[in-house]
């Protein structure tokens, strides 16, 4: 088990929430895909593992997340001048769930906008299929 921040080592804590990551009805693990795509294997994918961690045992700082409204939040990675997002929701009926809807490298504010449509259909999809 991975150390957290604020937890004494060797002490077992259980996280707040688990992730799961969005996954298309004919099961297409799209959001798996899109981190592999852009992060490979090398450091800022150990990086995202360190700030999904910090979020599901609460102990996200300030400049980790951020709401977008409607319920999607999104989760910020920056590594060597790179900026990267994790667009997330909650589970809808208070179920410890941080569900992961998208994930791209951020360019321009057009191409942020459209993943973040993109997140929000499929929350939608994945509301509808729960």
């Amino acid at each position: 088990m991975a150390w957290i921040p604020g937890v004494e080592r060797g002490v077992k804590e259980k996280p707040d929430a688990t992730w799961q990551f969005y996954v298309t009805a004919s099961g297409n693990n799209v959001v798996s895909e899109e981190i592999n795509d852009v992060l490979g294997d090398g450091p800022p994918k150990k990086e995202l593992g360190a700030l999904l961690t910090r979020i599901q045992f609460n102990r996200a700082l300030a400049r980790d997340t951020g709401p977008l409204g409607r319920g999607l939040f999104e989760a910020r990675l920056t590594y060597i001048g790179n900026e990267y997002r994790l667009y997330f929701a909650y589970g809808p009926s208070g179920e410890h769930v941080l569900l992961g809807l998208a994930f791209h490298k951020k360019g321009s504010q057009g191409a942020q906008d459209r993943v973040i449509d993109v997140a929000r259909d499929r929350l939608a999809d994945w509301l509808r299929r729960i």
